[in-house]
């Protein structure tokens, strides 16, 4: 495998869905007991996707440090978000499996909100300060949580979803990162059971004025976890290794 040809990245790892805080002001709305919210939760998040990063680059995360179901990061804010219809927007009002967890009002909603902000303004401000980025948008799932319109009968799940963006995802790096995952016995798929790489802001609307290139890695915990679904060590310090070669092979800072 050569090294790539391309410019030297800065790597930036965004980790929306791992945190465990539960600000009492955003639970003030939930409407199921404590211990049910909390289950969802742990089912939920994206678990210990953050040790995936290479030690030496931690200090590049940009990691929300609150419970995705009090407030999705990577949500879009408005009749847009495709997932509002099932009551999984930036503030959740349902669990994957359709229940209530939270009713929240205008009150709620500001509040979220202002912890949304200040995570996009951190990460915006990531990206004004590098011209040429590698995006790496990190999450983990469960076959559990695949919404139903996601699934597909008789198929199973890749150990590896790979999220692309038709705009800034370059191929070059959807097939690196095949190749690496494959290479070690990991399946993988494009685009399935979830879809795309989260953008910033600052990016879309060109105010960044960087040359981005983002992938999504949603790992399927069965890869990486044993079997009473506790990470295994030396499955995520493979895991691990892996993205650091994909981080030399793409001339990384």
């Amino acid at each position: 495998m050569k090294k790539s040809v391309n410019p030297r990245r800065f790597p930036i790892f965004h980790v929306p869905h791992d945190g465990t805080e539960c600000p009492p002001e955003l639970m003030e709305w939930n409407c199921v007991p404590e211990d049910v919210f909390l289950a969802y939760h742990s089912e939920m998040r994206d678990l210990a996707v953050t040790e995936m990063v290479p030690p030496a680059f931690r200090k590049n995360t940009v990691r929300f440090p609150v419970s995705r179901l009090l407030c999705d990061v990577e949500r879009f804010i408005g009749p847009e978000e495709v997932m509002e219809q099932y009551g999984m927007g930036f503030c959740y009002e349902k669990a994957y499996d359709g229940s209530s967890i939270k009713k929240p009002d205008g009150r709620c909603r500001s509040l979220a909100k202002s912890w949304y902000d200040r995570h996009h303004l951190a990460v915006n401000r990531l990206c004004r300060q590098h011209t040429h980025i590698l995006f790496l948008d990190m999450h983990s799932y469960t076959d559990k949580i695949i919404p139903p319109f996601a699934r597909a009968e008789g198929r199973k799940t890749p150990d590896l979803c790979i999220g692309t963006d038709p705009v800034y995802t370059p191929a070059w790096l959807t097939g690196l990162v095949q190749e690496v995952f494959s290479g070690e016995g990991f399946s993988t798929a494009e685009n399935v059971p979830y879809s795309g790489v989260y953008v910033p802001e600052a990016v879309m609307d060109g105010t960044a004025g960087c040359d981005f290139a983002g992938v999504m890695l949603e790992f399927n915990r069965r890869c990486y976890c044993k079997e009473d679904g506790t990470p295994d060590r030396n499955r995520l310090d493979l895991v691990q290794s892996l993205i650091s070669r994909i981080l030399d092979m793409t001339g990384a800072l």
